[in-house]
């Protein structure tokens, strides 16, 4: 009788243990999926970032930047002449 009680313990212990580790291994499904999504979020941040760099790096130059607000803005400078070519029809 005392062989039942403590297997039947054992086998309580050993589905509880079990239970837990399947619910350790179900999130850590999940958080690896989580983690595989903030790394490509990551990756994709850090390609903008590049690109955000460039563009910082490219306006810093003056005569870049005085071109960028001329083609924006349609900006001159009061000594200029704007010229527009239109097509032929």
């Amino acid at each position: 009788m005392g062989r039942y009680i403590i297997l039947s313990v054992m086998i309580a212990a050993m589905m509880f243990v079990g239970y837990q580790i399947y619910g350790v291994i179900g999130e850590y499904r999940q958080l690896s999926g989580e983690m595989t999504s903030i790394k490509t979020s990551a990756d994709d941040l850090s390609v903008e970032n590049e690109g955000l760099r460039e563009r910082v790096q490219y306006l810093s130059e003056p005569e870049n930047l005085i071109n960028e607000i001329k083609s924006k803005f349609n900006y001159r400078f009061p000594d200029e002449r704007t010229i527009i070519v239109a097509p032929e029809r």
